[in-house]
């Protein structure tokens, strides 16, 4: 499989919203085109429990979607965040609620130091299973 490239500036809007809800999951989508991601469509995590599961709010996830549509944009990747984890992997809870089989699931964890670490997968909820992912950072060459 082709591995997703993420350009070094997304990854940093990653990183810094999941900063940004410290103690709690953060989550949010990647759109992109092909193997390839553009944007990040930071959502509200309205989970019960915020520190331990993510829930997109369904408004602003689908208004990320329609953002993409305009933008002539799929979904390539749905991303959230494991605060306590310094090596990040999907959860039973993630596995179950995998909706989207050909996205590319990325968790972010941080380490003792708080760098955040960035994990791939590709999740299978029909299946009960994950495998990690292949991606490359890339700088931007506008």
């Amino acid at each position: 499989m082709t591995a997703i490239r993420l350009r070094r500036a997304l990854v940093e809007e990653m990183y810094a919203h999941a900063r940004a809800a410290a103690s709690e999951e953060c989550c949010g989508l990647l759109g992109g085109r092909g193997a390839e991601a553009s944007s990040v469509y930071p959502l509200c995590n309205v989970a019960r429990a915020p520190a331990v599961s993510y829930e997109a709010a369904p408004e602003e996830l689908f208004d990320a979607q329609r953002r993409m549509r305009e933008r002539v944009e799929t979904l390539t990747a749905i991303y959230h965040s494991h605060p306590r984890s310094s090596d990040p992997a999907p959860s039973p809870a993630d596995v179950k609620l995998a909706f989207y089989p050909t996205a590319i699931y990325f968790i972010i964890g941080f380490d003792e130091r708080g760098e955040c670490a960035l994990r791939a997968f590709r999740i299978s909820e029909r299946e009960g299973r994950w495998e990690r992912a292949e991606f490359e950072v890339i700088e931007w060459r506008g």
